[in-house]
């Protein structure tokens, strides 16, 4: 598939089919993603692939954790956390996503309160600059699912349940997302991309 066509051709996909996913065509999309742009090609993603009660155990941790959530905020300020539930719930593959490079991870939290200004903002940026090389990741594995054949979903509502799932998954890393993957129904399938702004619309010529 043209690159140009699966940019433009790409969209969320929220409703799955049951049939699995061969994991020869997951491994695809893992691959395709590692080859994103990193600084200093410190590759910082990490993948965890969940399919069948592995899954199941992870989106029941998911919900009970928005049920507790929902609790503290409210309802109405829980977003489109429930409904992303559901659709992890329904994929037949979810991958969680994961940042190795974060301050908030290596136990330096408390000292870059204690440092100065600028060191503290050198350091913001160098974990800034892992999550710009781990979203390239799942924008590469978004477009090569898309390529399949497959629909895909770009979740980050996962972060409403991140201590909690953290703490499920025992990783040492910064959970950054979810995404997840299936064959999508004949009418998601259909539907068109949503209408994107002009590029003079969001651009700046300077010269």
């Amino acid at each position: 598939m043209n690159i140009d066509v699966a940019i433009k051709g790409r969209r969320s996909i929220r409703q799955y089919k049951e049939n699995p996913v061969p994991q020869e065509l997951i491994r695809k999309i893992l691959e395709v993603g590692t080859y994103a742009p990193s600084g200093k090609n410190s590759q910082p993603w990490r993948f965890q692939v969940f399919t069948g009660e592995p899954k199941t155990r992870l989106t029941t941790v998911f919900r009970s954790s928005l049920e507790g959530m929902k609790d503290i905020i409210g309802e109405k300020n829980m977003g489109s956390s429930f409904n992303t539930c559901s659709i992890m719930e329904r994929a037949p593959v979810v991958v969680i996503v994961w940042n190795t490079q974060s301050a908030l991870k290596d136990g330096l939290g408390e000292v870059l309160a204690k440092i100065s200004k600028r060191v503290k903002r050198l350091r913001e940026f160098g974990h800034l600059a892992a999550l710009q090389g781990v979203s390239a990741a799942i924008q590469n594995m978004l477009l090569t699912a898309h390529s399949l054949g497959l629909g895909s979903l770009w979740i980050s509502d996962i972060c409403y349940a991140m201590d909690d799932l953290e703490k499920h998954l025992g990783k040492p890393w910064e959970l950054v997302a979810a995404v997840a993957i299936g064959w999508p129904t004949e009418e998601e399938a259909s539907k068109p991309p949503r209408k994107r702004l002009d590029v003079d619309e969001v651009t700046e010529f300077h010269s």
